[in-house]
């Protein structure tokens, strides 16, 4: 007779399972219960796996680490709107990632960082308009990214270095800038962030 955690371990792991499990892992990496080397690798695989199996072996040795499937929904944090006029915004450090993120600057500028964020969807919507403004857009290494934009007279990143791995969030962003500039840029992690 096979008891709850094997029936469950083998079935096939959720989005809001892999999201509940990157959150984790930041945790600890956060308290230093994780090397940032560790911590990157293992939330690589985390967004990769497919089984509750491999989820519970990534984190099972981390404080806060419960079996998969038996909690209830990942809510997505709200809606947000960061506005720079004649001023600036920053978004850094630890944060929850909304499922839409609208970003305007005029005659200002913005940073959005989600390096050390928690993702709560695995599809995230990021409105960016600059007017005689600029934004940065900072995204970790894994997470996938698509980008559609227009600019007039300035700048809007068609194109980001390096790609995505499987199952990781997908960022997009679109928008459009006048005399101004959106720019996304993939940036590891360092550990005197």
């Amino acid at each position: 007779m096979s008891n709850p955690a094997s029936r469950h371990g083998s079935k096939r792991a959720a989005d809001t399972d892999r999201i509940q499990v990157a959150q984790l892992l930041t945790d600890a990496a956060a308290s230093g219960t994780l090397q940032l080397s560790d911590y990157e690798d293992r939330l690589t695989r985390a967004y990769a796996a497919q089984t509750y199996d491999e989820l519970d072996r990534l984190s099972a040795d981390l404080p806060g680490a419960v079996t998969r499937g038996r909690s209830g929904p990942c809510r997505p944090a709200p809606s947000t709107v960061l506005l720079a006029i004649l001023s600036g915004f920053e978004r850094r450090g630890r944060w929850n990632v909304p499922r839409r993120l609208t970003t305007f600057a005029l005659w200002g500028g913005g940073v959005v960082d989600m390096r050390y964020a928690d993702f709560t969807s695995h599809d995230v919507d990021i409105r960016s308009y600059s007017i005689m403004g600029g934004q940065t857009i900072l995204v970790p290494p894994e997470v996938n990214v698509d980008l559609r934009g227009v600019a007039v007279m300035g700048s809007f990143d068609h194109h980001v270095s390096g790609d995505g791995s499987p199952g990781a969030p997908c960022v997009r962003v679109r928008g459009f800038s006048l005399w101004g500039k959106v720019a996304v840029k993939r940036k590891k992690r360092t550990a005197t962030d």
